[in-house]
């Protein structure tokens, strides 16, 4: 896919499939460290073990605080690239305003982006080093008080996890915070998503029809690669927390099936450029035209086809798509 973008996008996306790009990168590296992990989760404990890379080296502070650096920075990076994407889609659709102009200085716009991102990282990243507790001191103390946790330690040597007696509660507060902010992203991402709609709409008589289709396109199709994100990372994570909170015994269970579901995220975000962009959906469409020629299949040739150019805007005004 990231070669279809970079290669297949039109001319009016030659910002925004950077954008796609790096979008892409961090789902791709997320699912493929959940592939490599392979974490084992046992709730009603903040505990588990890793049957992937992790799984013959000893649990120790730093392999767990390294483990779930990794994945905090995927997820970061994951989340980060969405909004950006978001937020890019939302300033196309007012390119006479001041911060569009402000918007356009892409040496102010990436040193932004870096300082906001290393922000995120120590606010998520601190808490996981600070409350991490000694794990030695975890596996005895929980196993003291549950002697089936003693026969888990014995057997996963990767056996990792944080304990709420250990540090005032402070892992609870830490999820609770967690799965606060995420609420508010998705909260102002559909926020942004209705404003852009509003503001493309007030625009429409100054940008060309061609303009105008292609922003629905490509903020139609980002709207539903969230709406991915949210069903299929999200909400399994989210379903997981409420069935902790209200102690469900049957959520580990659960938890290896909401991993499943999160490993499908990068082919469907595939499928989805892949269809609802036009330039991709057409290469995708020739390239299995040309696998059916090889097997005998005859193949129609498409209709020529009128495009509207995507400049609707005066001149001395240029769109960052």
């Amino acid at each position: 896919m990231l070669y279809v973008i970079v290669t297949k996008s039109s001319k009016e996306m030659s910002d925004y499939k950077w954008y796609l790009i790096h979008q892409l990168t961090w789902a791709y590296l997320f699912d493929v460290y959940l592939g490599l992990w392979k974490p084992v989760p046992l709730w009603p404990f903040y505990v588990g073990y890793s049957v992937g890379v992790f799984g013959g080296s000893v649990g120790t502070n730093f392999t767990v605080i390294l483990q779930l650096s990794l994945l905090v920075v995927n997820a970061i990076g994951m989340g980060f690239s969405i909004y950006i994407s978001v937020l890019h889609r939302y300033m196309q659709a007012s390119p006479f305003s001041t911060m569009y102009k402000l918007y356009s200085k892409v040496d102010l716009r990436i040193k932004l982006y870096i300082i906001v991102f290393a922000f995120l990282l120590f606010v998520f990243l601190y808490p996981v080093i600070y409350i991490m507790p000694n794990q030695q001191i975890l596996r005895q103390n929980l196993s003291a008080r549950f002697p089936v946790i003693q026969r888990l330690v014995n057997q996963e040597p990767s056996f990792f996890g944080y304990d709420s007696e250990l540090n005032n509660n402070q892992s609870i507060i830490y999820m609770l915070v967690l799965t606060l902010s995420l609420f508010v992203v998705v909260t102002t991402i559909v926020i942004l998503y209705f404003n852009f709609l509003r503001i493309l709409r007030k625009n429409k008589p100054q940008l060309s029809s061609g303009t105008y289709k292609m922003q629905v396109m490509l903020l139609r199709t980002l709207f539903i690669q969230i709406g991915l994100a949210g069903l299929l990372l999200l909400l399994p994570v989210t379903i997981l927390l409420f069935l902790v909170f209200f102690g469900v015994p049957w959520v580990s269970g659960v938890s290896l099936v909401a991993f499943t579901i999160t490993g499908t995220h990068a082919i469907a975000d595939f499928f989805v450029l892949s269809y609802f962009i036009k330039s991709y959906r057409q290469y995708v469409k020739e390239l299995i035209n040309k696998v059916r020629k090889r097997f005998g299949a005859k193949i129609e040739p498409m209709p020529a086809q009128l495009f509207a150019t995507s400049s609707g805007v005066p001149s001395s005004i240029h769109l960052i798509e």
